[in-house]
């Protein structure tokens, strides 16, 4: 066999090794890399090029850099591919605008329901406050008068008690107000959190529908050529849509633990107390 017979023979084998490797389920940037082979021992074959890189002055360090680029213009929507094809671009981009949609919109109803538990919360507490408020200045003036004129028991919203006892209830009331005053206080400023970052929620949904609508329209008119390929117009208009997209990305202000976590004032109002009592 001569020389030729025996390097093309080889360069057959990595051929079929190559093809063997792409079919094993290996990783997307290795069957790219495979496919890179494929070509290179391919092209060898058939004597176009030499597979030592090497002998025509390339370093291996550019011949890599190469490799990498390409696996790169084949696996990302780079400047060249928006250029290139421009509808396909928008098409992809307008698909992420729709996830970007769906995420705002899970988002969107977890601070609802967060902003209506705390509001619920507040009411409750309130409620409860202004109650005790009432009956201890109902108790106080029943409690003076009874004191006066030495007729006991005292009655107060209907309710007879001892002196004993009405005095009982008085401080019970009285110590009750303040964490409940104090709880609604918190829970308002928790409930303001939750409003402002519902709110930029809620921008960033006008925003995407916004730009999804620039998309439609974008691929539209390249559709029907109002916009060419390689235009300053086209250029213009996929800048435009890149910064939007841009200002999309990222977080999405997940609510965190503290901002869903609505306190419960009965409970933290019995702790207080049972604290405040056990002194």
């Amino acid at each position: 066999m001569s020389k030729v017979q025996m390097r093309n023979a080889a360069i057959a084998a990595a051929v079929g090794l190559l093809s063997g490797t792409m079919l094993c389920g290996c990783s997307r940037e290795g069957r790219d890399e495979a496919i890179d082979r494929l070509g290179k021992a391919g092209k060898a074959l058939n004597g176009e090029v030499r597979p030592d890189d090497k002998e025509h002055g390339i370093p291996n360090i550019v011949s890599e850099q190469q490799r990498k680029e390409r696996i790169r213009q084949n696996t990302e929507w780079t400047v060249e591919n928006q250029a290139l094809h421009p509808i396909e671009y928008c098409q992809a981009q307008l698909e992420e605008v729709v996830k970007i949609a769906s995420q705002l919109e899970v988002q969107a109803h977890k601070y609802a329901v967060a902003k209506s538990q705390v509001q619920r919360t507040i009411a409750n507490a309130e409620a409860q406050a202004t109650s005790f408020e009432k009956f201890l200045e109902a108790g106080k003036k029943a409690y003076r008068e009874a004191e006066a004129s030495g007729n006991w028991p005292a009655t107060v919203n209907g309710h007879p008690f001892t002196q004993e006892k009405l005095r009982e209830k008085l401080l019970e009331a009285s110590r009750r107000i303040k964490p409940l005053r104090e709880s609604a206080a918190r829970n308002k400023a928790t409930l303001a959190s939750l409003k402002r970052k519902g709110d930029a929620i809620s921008v960033r949904q006008r925003e995407t529908a916004e730009l999804k609508d620039r998309l439609n329209i974008t691929i539209t008119d390249l559709k029907m050529k109002k916009l060419d390929d390689g235009s300053q117009g086209l250029k213009d208009t996929l800048n435009a849509l890149n910064d939007s997209l841009a200002s999309l990305g990222g977080d999405f202000a997940d609510p965190s633990l503290d901002d869903l976590a609505a306190p419960d004032s009965t409970s933290a109002t019995q702790a207080e107390f049972d604290s405040l009592m056990a002194k």
